[in-house]
């Protein structure tokens, strides 16, 4: 096993969802979400610091692959990021299919505003403010499904490895 977390990126146009798993975990935990019109450099030190400046081993990039599971333009452009940006982490790109990563928000992330002292709001009506947290929201947890969707496939290749050498 690589020395490193395992980090994955949902790439949006504006906003790029992060979630990771530690060394030797199978659980993929949302960590965040970055602005991706702060510039490359700026993307990158959040980024590290999303991660606790934790070493990278793997970087899982979600790419939106056709039904037919081929890449179009837009998938090679994100694969082609996420690859420049592995390099720059040292660690290795992996491209996953992001198709079904954005659900539609939790209920449990839903809490309302009753009982908390603020002004209260008519039914269904959301600040603007928390409109914009539960979007940066639902793209990190975009980011930990796509990332649990590669460590569960990993540890399913690997008990399938074990299993055929011991019929050896």
């Amino acid at each position: 096993m690589s020395r490193g977390c395992a980090v994955a990126i949902d790439p949006g146009e504006r906003w790029i969802g992060v979630a990771r798993a530690a060394n030797g975990s199978s659980l993929a935990l949302p960590v965040g979400t970055l602005d991706r019109n702060v510039g490359e450099q700026d993307m990158l030190e959040s980024l590290r610091a999303l991660v606790g400046g934790d070493p990278v081993a793997q970087l899982v990039i979600g790419v939106p692959l056709r039904p037919d599971g081929r890449e179009d333009e837009q998938a090679q452009r994100f694969r082609q990021w996420g690859e420049a940006i592995a390099e720059e982490l040292g660690a290795e790109c992996i491209a996953q299919n992001e198709r079904h990563s954005s659900a539609s928000p939790d209920v449990s992330f839903m809490a309302t505003d009753r009982g908390r002292g603020g002004k209260s709001r008519a039914p269904g009506r959301k600040s603007t403010q928390r409109r914009r947290r539960e979007r940066q929201r639902s793209h990190a947890e975009a980011a930990a499904r796509i990332l649990q969707r590669w460590l569960d496939s990993r540890a399913s290749m690997e008990g399938r490895a074990a299993a055929d050498r011991e019929s050896r």
